[in-house]
């Protein structure tokens, strides 16, 4: 029993240190003095952090990452909500065809949806614009939250729906007030989950951006094409600061385990 505690832990920890080994890594060579990436360690230096804030294009890409994917994890929030609850809440005929359907981006290579989302907008005529990159990274990621809050509402009792609108309170009023409360975990995780999906998305947006739109994962590629040095890392590793932190905050906020 006791050999079969210590090898639990033991893969465990093995897991743990094969999803976060590959972060701290990267971590450890943003603050690396070597002037290329990856290359031995040398000295601790945080000039690589400065030289991020000196570089324009990598601020302004975060700024419209940050902007694409609330906006994405947003609206795939609300619509994975309206969708997951009228196929747990009402039946509906064909709805393990409608549910397939609305899940059906998963399956698609992201690159395919991008290439398509590009041909599609030159057949209409339509620039490539803020709002059209927006709408494919919700395409993309609304089948996470979709999946996340069916998962929410199939623990969902309904009864106490019933027994709100035996009390007098409308449709609606019943949805806010008791609905949302009890599935908020679900919610909140869709859209923290939702929320990096897009913000660290390069295929989606390999087609459908343009100077003015250049999202991080698209700058921070073409900053590789000419050279590759420890502030690719530095930028990495702020993202996954604070995408760690935003986490933690939120649980902290909301009460949530959203780590594990």
């Amino acid at each position: 029993m006791i050999a079969l505690h210590f090898f639990s832990r033991l893969y465990l920890g093995l897991v743990y240190l094969f999803v976060i080994g590959p972060m701290l890594i990267i971590i450890i060579d943003s603050l690396n003095s070597a002037t290329s990436f990856p290359s031995p360690f040398e000295t601790v230096t945080l000039r690589w952090y400065v030289a991020v804030l000196r570089h324009d294009e990598f601020l302004t890409a975060m700024r419209v990452s940050a902007i694409v994917a609330a906006l994405a994890a947003t609206i795939a929030t609300v619509l994975g909500f309206l969708a997951a609850y009228a196929l747990v809440r009402y039946p509906l005929r064909g709805e393990n065809a409608i549910a397939t359907f609305l899940l059906a981006p998963i399956l698609v290579p992201q690159i395919v949806i991008g290439l398509a989302m590009l041909q599609l907008l030159a057949l209409l005529g339509v620039q490539l614009t803020l709002a059209g990159l927006v709408a494919v990274h919700t395409i993309y990621v609304m089948p996470f939250t979709l999946r996340l809050v069916m998962t929410g509402l199939a623990r969902f009792d309904f009864g106490l729906e019933e027994a709100a609108l035996s009390l007098g309170a409308g449709r609606l009023r019943a949805v806010r007030y008791v609905t949302l409360p009890l599935v908020r975990t679900a919610l909140i995780a869709g859209f923290v989950f939702a929320f990096i999906l897009s913000f660290v998305n390069l295929p989606l947006s390999l087609f459908l951006t343009n100077p003015s739109t250049a999202t991080l994962p698209i700058v921070m590629f073409a900053y590789m094409e000419s050279r590759i040095d420890p502030l690719v890392a530095a930028v990495a590793s702020m993202v996954v600061v604070a995408a760690v932190a935003i986490t933690v905050t939120v649980e902290r906020a909301f009460r949530l385990r959203l780590l594990g």
